[in-house]
């Protein structure tokens, strides 16, 4: 019996787990744990760069996109302004022409407004090719805000996928 105790004890003894394996088996899996959150920030920091790339890219694609409206729009306010100076140009050559004391001031006032009248005419298709420049180009800067914003939600992704990984776990 006493044999078969001891035989017993010896056998239990050998399977049983020392204090130093199970405190090795912890800092093993510890360390384990700690590799994959290491990986894990690594990999999100690495994307976080690229999106910030990105970012910055598209930035500057709106920035252009928004000068090239606003110099489109510039140049439709000065061929308004041109055309409402040309108007007043117009009305006081046909106001001249009207009053004219003789045929030839008369004569050389309707050359005047033919002149002035295919001016307009020029203006009016330069402003409405202008119309459609600034269409499209609003439709550009839209499009370039969209992917700006797009970008902007996938930054904001990110920052809580890195918050996450830092708090501690429980």
């Amino acid at each position: 019996m006493v044999r078969c105790f001891l035989l017993l004890s010896l056998t239990a003894a050998a399977f049983a787990q020392s204090p130093d394996a199970v405190l090795t088996k912890t800092l093993i899996d510890e360390i384990h744990a700690l590799r994959q959150n290491l990986e894990a920030t690594t990999v999100t920091s690495q994307r976080v760069q690229i999106v910030l790339y990105r970012l910055q890219s598209q930035t500057a694609l709106v920035n252009m996109a928004q000068q090239r409206l606003d110099s489109v729009r510039t140049r439709l306010t000065d061929l308004a302004s041109a055309r409402k100076d040309m108007m007043g140009q117009l009305e006081g050559a046909e106001e001249s022409a009207r009053s004219a004391p003789n045929p030839e001031v008369k004569k050389g006032m309707e050359r005047e407004i033919n002149m002035l009248k295919s001016r307009l005419e020029a203006l009016a298709a330069e402003e409405s090719q202008r119309r459609t420049a600034e269409a499209e180009a609003t439709s550009q800067l839209r499009t370039e805000q969209d992917k700006l914003a797009g970008l902007q939600s996938t930054l904001d992704s990110l920052d809580k996928l890195l918050d996450e990984l830092a708090r501690p776990k429980r």
